[in-house]
């Protein structure tokens, strides 16, 4: 008879409930579905635009201008302009050999050099000191050299625009072009 009294019980619960404020609440809950899926569909429609504008500033009207020989036209109040882009980045298989390459041709003052050490409690007059110390003390520091994303962009557009030689693939490098707008 015990799980007779548990049904009761639950339905004398369920009958408790307003139905009026679960009506209420299941009307938010379905608006709350719509809400999130206009938000899905906002989201993709942006990521669309951003395809669309990508492809237009940086293949179709780069393209069209290299066609008609323009590096700037005036259109509807607006200046579009050819401009190059540059993306570079080491891949990590390759960054000894672009380093090596680096140091070779006298371009290693892009190289960054980082030392680091991790101390224990207490330590705080130990990390003060300098590197060379740091061996003689028992801390055994890592050193790490790296290219900052930005130097090394800068460097190979330099390099680019000076017309000199560079593996692009070494240094991860894109190149192309691309039209950017602005209102005159």
């Amino acid at each position: 008879m015990e799980i007779f009294e548990d049904y009761y019980d639950e339905a004398d619960a369920v009958s408790q409930v307003n139905t009026e404020t679960a009506k209420n609440l299941s009307g938010l809950v379905r608006n709350l579905r719509k809400v999130e899926d206009q938000i899905e569909d906002a989201e993709q429609h942006v990521k669309e635009l951003k395809r669309a504008k990508q492809k237009l500033s940086t293949e179709t009207i780069p393209a069209l201008m290299d066609e008609m020989g323009l590096e700037r036209l005036d259109v509807d109040g607006m200046t579009v302009q050819r401009k190059l882009i540059v993306h570079a980045s080491i891949p990590k298989d390759r960054t000894d050999e672009a380093h090596a390459w680096l140091r070779e041709n006298k371009y290693d003052d892009i190289i960054k050099n980082d030392v680091v050490c991790s101390f224990s409690m207490g330590q705080d007059n130990l990390a003060k000191s300098i590197i060379a110390d740091l061996e003689d003390r028992g801390v055994n520091p890592q050193a790490k050299t790296h290219i900052h994303p930005m130097t090394l962009k800068s460097w190979v557009k330099d390099r680019i625009e000076a017309g000199k030689d560079i593996d692009l693939e070494m240094f991860g490098a894109f190149v192309g072009t691309k039209a950017t707008t602005r209102k005159v």
